[in-house]
């Protein structure tokens, strides 16, 4: 009896197998390069896989599996026709996906938001960074609904973000999974980062997971850089302004073999022409000289993967009055040396399982002078991180677990206040990773995160982070987010600008470490209108704090006073963001949000300063059938801020410095023309002229008592005319 079942079902096995056959093929981009991650399975069918690292996919066919989904985030999923007798195939995945001369188009977005990932995270590709003059990352996101660029100092001209209603110090970002420009480079690290250096960048909303640590309080930036492997041999970018600006970039890019590349990456901006459009003898834009460049080494074999990576940076800002005598200066140095990489074992038998390792390590100095205030801090670093992932049940659960190591020493001093930070912190994570089904589209999936970790030798921290996805429709979407972060604050770096006033430092008792909780609901729905994808993302998030640095400027107009929250402190944001062709070419977006960010100042609860309620996006983007003519107009409105209390201030130096400032609308448009390896761009910025024309409490006198440069709502600089030029070699390399 047993040998007669055994046999029956060694027969259906055999059945089985000559039934069923195996399909597999290869995804690449245009340039031949092999797309990871792409989603590919059979429609109808919980049958699926997505492409290792070489673009490699292979999956279970059936007689009833015709058609094949390939799906990849910034393009159109289509599905295509295979032909029974065909067991293999190389798919081409660039603007349209190629199959046997046959062409399904595809339209690639360039801003998207992904249904499938547990975590909340909002793309920005190549094409976004086109539609302005990007020279910084900081410039990149000027069409982006999520991240807000703020203006810090009339003086000095640098900016910063603002991310689900605080500011960009509680956002982590990354470069390629491992954190940087933190510590005192935390309100100047978005200027420091070109524009034609990104690959991608992906913006996650809320807590996240905590593989590369807990510093994403409201969440992270993870920027993806050009890989020599894949970029250009040689790529060349020259842009200018009318304000005097020129900014110039150069990749050269060499493939040694098919396992090793290295490239040369480097940057340079300068601006060195005195504008004063108000008259108050202040310079409306520094005059920068930035020299920055980066190495890079990838060894792609097929047992080891790596990184060996170096960056350089050295900027001079300079700027105050102008055309007077004894003039208030403002001088700053920045300099920054940078070592980092990775290694990876990629020789598994199953593809989801991996092991690797991430180093950083790093030094920082800053050194500035306002008036005869001097300002210097510098700051070493050593980031270690190792991982590894390993599937159960095909992939139903996964579970990636590592060690980590952070070390930072850090050193500010101002006139004669010197603050020593050491910090010494050995960490373990757990990430749990659970989808309902194997397929790419299972309806469930959870992500639940947590780290420990061991403070100074001193004190434990768990850092708990939960991530849901719910496919509850065929084109929508929805997911929740709950979890715990931390920061070790830099209490005169995080708040650099203050240097150009003339308060007097006042600090109380400030806590050595800022921590946080946050929790979010979105909603992604993206379902076909009159044959058009029309894309809808709802994000609402709360952060609340437990210890945090606050900053009142409202208690005392002469003075900074610092100390460590005492009540609530809170943001709340509501995101909304809809897209959709209306035409073949012309696809628009449109966002608005609202905000509610309040702490407890020594006057009681109140709404934080400079941070606007309401903010709003427009933008149009055209692109002609054969690619070349790429235009965009964007739109923001920004709506009003509270601006800080100015008692005994007299009224002849408030000017626009009272109440709340005025709301307005920024208007920028560039158009691009691509011919082979030219690429020709032109653009204006802040078209409609809009300025804070007294941005500047009493600029006659830089030594008085009233004196502030750094209560900034609005661009001061007018209208900016650019134009650039981009060239590339589009051989293969040898």
């Amino acid at each position: 009896m047993i040998l007669r079942n055994t046999t029956i079902l060694f027969i259906l096995f055999i059945a089985t197998l000559v039934q069923a056959q195996f399909y597999s093929g290869n995804v690449l981009d245009q340039k031949e390069q092999a797309i990871q991650g792409a989603l590919v399975f059979w429609l109808n069918s919980p049958d699926g896989t997505s492409t290792n690292q070489k673009g490699y996919f292979k999956l279970l066919r059936k007689p009833e599996n015709q058609f094949l989904v390939i799906s990849y985030t910034g393009f159109k999923t289509d599905t295509l026709k295979i032909p029974p007798d065909q067991s293999s195939a190389t798919f081409h995945l660039n603007e349209g996906l190629l199959l046997q001369e046959v062409q399904v188009d595809a339209v690639k977005r360039s801003n998207t938001f992904s249904r499938l990932n547990p975590l909340n995270i909002e793309g920005l590709e190549q094409k976004e960074f086109k539609k302005a003059a990007c020279c910084s990352l900081s410039e990149s996101f000027m069409t982006s609904n999520a991240v807000d660029v703020s203006y810090t100092n009339a003086a000095t001209g640098t900016k910063e973000i603002q991310f689900l209603g605080l500011r960009g110090l509680y956002t982590q970002l990354l470069m390629e999974n491992r954190p940087v420009f933190g510590g005192i480079l935390s309100t100047t690290g978005y200027d420091l980062i070109p524009g034609t250096w990104l690959d991608r960048v992906n913006i996650q909303k809320g807590a996240s997971t905590t593989i590369y640590g807990a510093q994403s309080m409201t969440g992270a930036i993870n920027l993806q850089l050009k890989m020599p492997h894949d970029d250009y041999p040689m790529y060349a970018n020259v842009f200018g302004d009318l304000h005097g600006r020129l900014e110039a970039n150069l990749h050269l890019n060499k493939k040694w073999n098919e396992s090793r590349a290295s490239g040369l990456y480097l940057n340079g901006s300068f601006q060195n022409v005195n504008r004063d459009h108000n008259s108050d003898s202040f310079q409306d834009d520094s005059r920068v000289n930035r020299v920055n460049g980066m190495i890079r080494n990838t060894f792609l074999g097929h047992t080891w993967e790596g990184q060996l990576n170096g960056q350089a940076i050295y900027e001079k800002r300079n700027a105050g009055q102008f055309n007077v005598e004894n003039p208030y200066l403002i001088a700053q140095e920045i300099s920054h040396l940078n070592l980092f990489g990775k290694l990876g074992y990629v020789k598994f038998n199953n593809e989801l399982q991996s092991a690797g390792s991430i180093y950083d390590i790093s030094y920082s100095k800053n050194n500035s002078f306002f008036g005869n205030k001097n300002f210097v801090a510098d700051e070493k670093r050593i980031f270690l991180q190792a991982f590894y992932n390993h599937p159960f049940d095909e992939g139903i659960h996964q579970l990636m677990m590592g060690p980590s190591f952070v070390y930072n020493d850090a050193k500010e001093s101002y006139k004669n206040i010197v603050f020593n930070y050491n910090e010494t912190v050995g960490g373990l994570f757990l990430d749990y990773n659970f989808k309902n089904e194997l397929r790419p589209d299972n309806r469930l999936s959870l992500t639940a995160s947590q780290r420990l970790e061991w403070i100074n030798g001193n004190r434990f921290l768990y850092i708990p982070r939960l991530n849901a996805r719910y496919l509850f429709a065929e084109d929508w979407t929805l997911r929740a987010s709950a979890g715990r972060g931390y920061r070790f604050p830099r209490i005169f770096s995080d708040e650099a600008s203050l240097f150009a006033t003339a308060k007097i430092w006042d600090i109380q008792n400030v806590p050595k470490m800022e921590t946080s909780w946050n929790t979010g609901l979105n909603i992604v729905g993206k379902p076909y209108v009159n044959g058009q994808e029309l894309n809808i993302n709802l994000d609402a998030y709360y952060t609340w704090f437990q210890n945090q640095v606050v900053v009142d400027l409202d208690d005392n107009y002469q003075r900074i006073l610092i100390y460590n929250l005492e009540g609530r402190s809170f943001a709340f944001q509501t995101i909304g963001t809809i897209s959709y062709p209306v035409l073949d070419q012309l696809q628009i977006k449109i966002g608005g949000k609202y905000t509610n960010s309040q702490s407890t100042f020594k006057k009681g609860l109140r709404q934080n300063l400079l941070v606007p309620k309401y903010r709003a996006l427009v933008s149009i983007d055209f692109e002609s059938s054969n690619k070349k003519w790429l235009w965009n107009v964007s739109a923001n409105y920004v709506g009003k801020m509270r601006l800080a209390d100015k008692d005994n201030v007299p009224e002849n130096l408030i000017h626009e410095h009272i109440g709340y400032s005025d709301d307005y609308v920024q208007l920028q448009s560039q158009l691009n023309y691509t011919n082979k390896s030219w690429e020709f761009y032109i653009g204006t910025e802040n078209i409609l002229n809009y300025t804070q024309h007294q941005a500047i409490i009493d600029p006659a006198n830089p030594n008085g008592s009233y004196f502030n440069a750094a209560e900034i709502y609005a661009p001061v600089a007018g209208i900016k005319p650019y134009a650039g030029i981009k060239f590339r070699i589009k051989e293969k390399r040898m």
